[in-house]
């Protein structure tokens, strides 16, 4: 039984990749239904519960394409092309990696469900079959929304309806031709999975690996705040608080080990990351000078989170994957960022007293015992900007800094612009609307007939 799963997981991984191809130019043959089918709850679980292949495709592509650090010309020369591109935002069509990485997910989500719908839903398995199907509804949007950032235009009113939106497969047949959607009708979708998985999942997971119902209200507060619907997104943000709501106190970590955060750690509602790709290591990817002057000397994030290096700048170790210098970078749902939610969406309703509770409420977790001096705020404006400020403090290296830039655009009080030096060469990204699109890889182009991003 659990060879014939291995080789299962093995062929859902491998042969379903390619959902967006031609199987004529990229499956040399149908594989053997008997093996690449599951036929019962426990085959389709233990598909989903496949951590390599499930929870540790995130597209590094956000990370490098943000400002929270910086390479110099030495590290950028030796990055791979595709990384050096994106880091200068210079266009590049070789973008398979994280397109097919992301698809993968989602194609194994699609077979999952349906072959569930040949299992029927009984008193005895229900448990087991809403969490098959709950998950599974997660992850597709989970990658949907991930990709939705490179691929897709920010959701602003100007863009919901062109149709420069990601291909939203729904199913596993991967014959049938992937078309883009508009940018609402993706974003509708993400949001579709979401609340459909929240009202599947248990409170508590197994396993932080897998998806529960405060990561699918915590998913749907990230996305409502990608969508700058501030009212949603405080809801839902309360919502899995009231589920689950723990943050670590940072004066009982150790800033002397390489990793100081576990993996799994308290404040983990749903585990998932990335590779480690070679240019985000120690040696390379340095942390942005003005950022980590930001930390105030009893800040502790200052010392678990950066490292110091010889020559006086510092590397990253902070990574709740529990790795700390290995280069993964972890992208899941956390009380924290729910909680720097919870506090921006008050603060945007005008509501500046619990915006700042809210906030305090999490920095005096970080702040050395008796050093801390809660923040106040004399309006909303003032309020933000200290929110912002600490989001991006507090999400360093968690792959959302290149959504904020996105969805920031807009503002004038709090756009961002991306500045670059390599070789002694100025590069700059201004305030982009709709801008700041990855190109779709060439050969999906090719054999879909997709319109490509501008």
């Amino acid at each position: 039984m659990k060879t014939t799963i291995l080789r299962i997981i093995c062929l859902a991984i491998i042969s379903f990749t390619p959902v967006f191809y031609s199987c004529e130019k990229y499956l040399a043959e149908r594989p053997d239904q008997e093996l690449s089918v599951p036929n019962s709850l426990e085959d389709l679980q233990m598909l989903l519960d496949f951590y390599r292949g499930m929870n540790v495709q995130l597209p590094v592509a956000p990370i490098l394409l943000a400002d929270n650090f910086y390479l110099t010309t030495d590290a950028w020369e030796s990055a791979q092309e595709l990384e050096r591109n994106l880091y200068l935002w210079k266009k590049d069509d070789n973008t398979v990696g994280p397109w097919l990485n992301s698809y993968r997910v989602i194609s194994v989500a699609n077979t999952v469900l349906d072959e569930l719908k040949d299992i029927g839903r009984t008193k005895a398995n229900s448990e087991s079959w809403d969490n098959v199907q709950g998950s599974a509804l997660f992850f597709r949007a989970t990658y949907f929304l991930t990709i939705a950032q490179l691929f897709a235009p920010a959701h602003y009113p100007e863009t919901i309806n062109q149709q420069f939106g990601i291909p939203l497969r729904l199913n596993s047949d991967f014959n049938e031709r992937s078309v883009r959607s508009t940018v609402g009708e993706t974003y509708q979708q993400i949001i579709d999975d979401f609340r459909a998985s929240a009202g599947l999942l248990p409170v508590t997971p197994t396993v932080k690996s897998r998806p529960s119902k405060p990561a699918a209200y915590g998913s749907l507060a990230r996305t409502y705040l990608i969508m700058q619907d501030y009212e949603k997104a405080g809801l839902y943000a309360d919502s899995c608080l009231s589920l689950y709501n723990q943050l670590i106190d940072f004066n009982l970590l150790d800033s002397s080990v390489v990793a100081p955060f576990e993996r799994f750690n308290p404040e983990v509602i749903f585990h998932i990351r990335s590779g480690a790709p070679s240019v985000l290591f120690p040696s390379r990817a340095r942390i942005d000078t003005f950022l980590y002057q930001s930390y105030a000397n009893d800040d502790l994030r200052r010392s678990l989170f950066f490292s110091a290096n010889d020559d006086g700048t510092h590397s990253f170790q902070g990574d709740y994957d529990g790795e700390g210098d290995r280069g993964f970078v972890f992208g899941g749902i956390t009380t924290d960022e729910i909680y720097l939610i919870k506090a921006e969406c008050a603060a945007r309703s005008g509501n500046v007293d619990a915006a700042m509770q809210c906030l305090n409420t999490l920095l005096e977790k970080r702040w050395r015992s008796g050093t801390f001096t809660p923040f106040t705020a004399a309006d909303k404006h003032e309020a933000l900007g200290r929110i912002l400020e600490e989001r991006r403090k507090e999400l360093v290296f968690r792959g959302v800094r290149w959504s904020d830039i996105r969805r920031l655009a807009n503002d004038p009080a709090f756009a961002i612009t991306v500045e670059r030096i390599i070789d002694n060469q100025h590069y700059i990204l201004p305030p982009q609307i709709p801008g700041y699109l990855v190109q779709i890889p060439e050969d999906v182009i090719e054999v879909s007939g997709m319109p490509q991003n501008p």
